[in-house]
């Protein structure tokens, strides 16, 4: 199977109870069934029942969360918060912890629950002076509500609204576009579902960040991403991910094997830092400006403590089409990722490729240098211009969101049509 325009048709055996499952939906859909979850109350603790570390202007240091583990691909010891305060030197002159940045972005992809989104983005205005103010909402969501919101608007740099509905690797490249645009040296990708929280109540999160970057570069010149708590806050550098490019074909997290092991293969080093609490968000909490450093993580703890339900709030708000689309390329991925690597799992750096550049980490005739750790802007420009050249001109396409709705309408109509004809038929039958 392939993600081509032909994809759809795989699936024409399940339109009958597709078609059945659409009509139920739309019938029964409410604002909450689709993914707009109303504020939590969830009760905060008062003393003594919450540790003095937790309210007391956050005196006593608090230690890194345990259930923050290192990704599973191999980037060497993580610096934690003890290295980072270690690390010499004054930065309020650095360039990276200015305000009104001209070396980086914070970008968030956008596609499903604005509330979520809006939540996201207050925890990193709480959390730090410079990030907030340069954060970029890629809106991929159907309606563009990101882009209509004067709220977000209002706390962030801006919203980037996407052509049409990108998959999720070609919501990465599109990333790497706006940064090779705007002349950034690299960018934070920051989930919209995940809530910041600095180590204690008197530091500045974005600091702390740019803190242990700054010491691993020291390390690590060629450096090509970095991990905070896994990727649910990431530093990607610009000139890698232009000359080491999402594959489109490879759907979710499959993409991440592929690419993070391909960026290690073109000679970039992977590195991690742990500079904070990281808190996956199941639903909108009632954590306010007006709350302590203490009191917020005591709502987010207890938020933490049931595990499930993550994924539910997004897969409640998207449609019927869209569901059948991410499975379709699900499925499609999984084969395609065979027949790239011959082999099934996560571990690919060092393993053959069986693809061209840029779906390989390896140069093409014409640019045997592709991997250039010290490229010009000029030679990141015709990377950049030949590896959407290739992806474009690729006889294999992933399917558009567009395309298959389009298509699976057709089919649902046709599957219908038939329903039609079967019951004519019968009375027919039954006639004579």
């Amino acid at each position: 199977m392939s993600l081509t325009r032909k994809l759809p048709r795989s699936v024409g055996l399940a339109l009958s109870a597709w078609a059945a499952f659409v009509g139920s939906w739309f019938a029964g859909s409410s604002p909450t069934f689709r993914g707009y979850v109303a504020p939590a109350s969830i009760h905060v603790p008062s003393s003594p029942s919450v540790p003095p570390w937790l309210s007391n202007g956050g005196r006593a240091r608090p230690q890194p969360d345990p259930a923050q583990t290192l990704p599973t691909i191999d980037i060497g010891e993580a610096l934690n918060e003890s290295d980072v305060l270690l690390f010499p030197g004054d930065l309020t002159k650095d360039p990276w912890v200015q305000p009104k940045q001209k070396s980086w972005r914070l970008i968030i992809l956008f596609q499903h629950n604005l509330p979520m989104l809006l939540q996201a983005v207050a925890g990193y205005r709480r959390a730090s002076a410079i990030m907030a103010p340069n954060i970029i909402v890629v809106d991929n969501s159907a309606k563009k509500e990101a882009a209509h919101s004067k709220t977000l608007r209002s706390e962030i740099d801006t919203v980037v609204k996407t052509p049409r509905m990108l998959n999720f690797p070609e919501l990465h490249n599109f990333m790497a576009d706006i940064a090779l645009s705007r002349k950034l040296e690299f960018y934070f990708w920051a989930h919209a579902d995940n809530y910041v929280l600095p180590f204690s109540e008197k530091q500045d999160l974005g600091i702390d960040v740019i803190k242990c970057m700054r010491k691993q570069i020291t390390h690590s010149p060629n450096w090509g991403m970095m991990l905070f708590a896994y990727d649910h806050l990431a530093a990607f550098r610009t000139q890698t991910i232009i000359q080491v490019p999402w594959d489109p074909l490879v759907f979710q997290y499959g993409s991440e094997c592929d690419v993070y092991g391909r960026i290690r293969d073109a000679g970039y080093d992977a590195k991690a830092c742990k500079v904070h609490h990281s808190y996956d968000m199941k639903q909108i909490l009632n954590i306010t400006d007006t709350m302590t450093w203490g009191e917020t993580k005591a709502i987010l703890d207890a938020d933490a403590v049931e595990k499930h339900g993550r994924n539910q709030w997004r897969e409640a708000a998207m449609d019927p089409i869209e569901q059948e689309w991410r499975k379709s390329m699900k499925l499609a991925s999984r084969e395609y990722l065979q027949s790239k690597w011959k082999v099934r799992g996560c571990k690919l750096r060092g393993l053959p490729c069986h693809k061209p550049w840029p779906f390989c980490p390896k140069c093409p005739i014409e640019n045997p240098d592709c991997f250039n750790k010290r490229p010009s802007r000029n030679q990141l420009l015709e990377t950049h211009a030949a590896a959407k050249s290739v992806f474009a001109t690729n006889p294999e396409q992933p399917i558009s969101y567009e395309e298959f709705k389009k298509d699976m309408k057709k089919a649902s109509h046709s599957q219908k049509m038939d329903s039609v004809d079967l019951v004519s038929e019968r009375r027919k039958m039954a006639f004579f």
